[in-house]
C-alpha cells in the first residue's frame, strides 16, 4: 500500500514507532541473524527432537553384526633375500584376489554351505586389502555374532579355493591333451599301414609297392615326430601350472563380532541434530518474517490515519 503525503501531524512518530520502522527496513543478513538470535528456544527444540527421533531410529533398526577374516597372498619368509620385492608385488595381488569376493563360484559355495542366497551373500559380504601388506580382509555382516563369523570364514575359504583352482588351470594343457591323443591315433594308423605293405612287398624293392613303403615310412616317423613335440609341449604346460595350494591361505579366522548399533545410534543422532538445527534456523527465520509483515502493516497504518482525518 502507497505511503500517504505526510503531514506536519503524521511527520510526529513516536520514539517507539521509530524504532519498529527501522526494524522492518533492516537488512537480510540482519534479519537472519535476529531471527536466530530470538528464536534460539525454537531451534533448540527442533534440533533436540530430530536428535532423539534419529537416535530412536538407529535404537529400533535390527541389530547387525560384523566379522572379518584375513587371507594372505603367499607365504611371508622376512629372511628371504627377495621379500621387499614380494610384498611390494603380493601387496597388489591381494588388491586384484580381494574383489573375488562377489565371483559366481564364490557365491555358489557359501550357498551351498550356509543357504545363502547369492544377491544376499553379496550384500552381505565386502572384501578390501590392507595398503602395503601381503594380506587383505574379508567383512561379513549377519543377524548375530555367531552368523558373522561363520559368514566370513566359509567366504575366506572359498574365495582361498577359488584363487587356488583359477590359477592351477592353464588353458593350454587341455587342448594339447586332446592334439596328444589324435597324434597317437595318427601314429597307430600309420604304423598299422607300414605293416601291411612290409608284408604284401615280400622283397620287390623296385616296385610301385616299395615306393609306396619308403613313403609310408616316411609319414610314421612325421607322426612319431609330432607326437613328441606335442607330448614336450604337453608336459611343459602342466609343470608351468600354479601349485594348487600356496597361493592363498587363511591367515586369520573370523573369531568374534562386533556390534554396530552404537556407532549407528551416534550417527543418526548426529544427523538428527544437524536437520533440526537447519529446520528450526528455517522456521525462526519464516516466524521473523511473519512478525516482520505485521510491523510493516502497523507501521503503515500509524502512517495512514492522520491523512484520513
Amino acid at each position: 500500500m502507497p505511503f500517504s503525503p505526510t503531514t506536519k501531524d503524521s511527520s510526529a512518530l513516536s520514539s517507539d514507532e521509530t524504532q519498529l520502522t527501522y526494524r522492518v527496513f533492516e537488512p537480510p543478513s540482519g534479519f537472519v541473524l535476529t531471527a536466530i538470535a530470538r528464536n534460539k528456544l525454537l531451534i533448540c527444540i527442533c534440533a533436540i527432537a530430530l536428535a532423539v527421533i534419529g537416535a530412536a531410529y538407529a535404537y529400533s533398526r535390527p541389530k547387525t553384526f560384523s566379522a572379518a577374516a584375513t587371507v594372505q597372498v603367499g607365504q611371508v619368509n622376512p629372511n628371504s633375500p627377495g621379500f621387499y620385492s614380494y610384498v611390494e608385488s603380493a601387496a597388489a595381488l591381494a588388491g586384484a584376489f580381494s574383489r573375488a569376493i562377489s565371483a559366481e563360484p564364490v557365491l555358489d559355495t557359501i550357498q551351498q554351505k550356509l543357504k545363502i542366497s547369492p544377491a544376499d551373500a553379496n550384500a552381505r559380504l565386502s572384501a578390501e586389502s590392507i595398503p602395503l601388506s601381503p594380506v587383505f580382509r574379508v567383512f561379513a555382516e549377519g543377524h548375530t555374532e555367531a552368523e558373522a563369523m561363520q559368514l566370513a570364514n566359509v567366504a575366506a575359504n572359498a574365495v582361498v579355493a577359488y584363487e587356488s583352482q583359477t590359477n592351477s588351470a592353464n588353458p593350454e594343457a587341455s587342448s594339447l591333451l586332446s592334439e596328444y591323443s589324435r597324434a597317437s591315433i595318427a601314429v597307430e594308423h600309420a604304423v598299422g599301414k607300414l605293416t601291411e605293405l612290409e608284408t604284401s612287398l615280400h622283397g620287390h624293392r623296385s616296385s610301385p609297392t616299395a615306393t609306396a613303403l619308403v613313403a609310408d615310412k616316411a609319414a610314421v616317423s612325421t607322426a612319431e615326430a609330432k607326437l613328441k613335440a606335442i607330448d614336450a609341449a604337453y608336459t611343459a604346460a602342466v609343470t608351468s601350472q600354479a601349485p594348487r595350494t600356496g597361493l592363498l591361505s587363511l591367515l586369520a579366522g573370523a573369531t568374534s563380532a562386533s556390534n554396530a548399533r552404537n556407532s549407528k545410534i551416534e550417527e543418526f543422532g548426529f544427523v538428527g541434530l544437524l536437520a533440526g538445527i537447519i529446520i528450526g534456523c528455517a522456521l525462526a527465520v519464516a516466524r521473523q518474517q511473519r512478525r516482520r509483515r505485521r510491523l510493516l502493516a502497523h507501521v503503515e497504518d500509524q502512517v495512514d490515519e492522520p491523512a484520513q482525518v
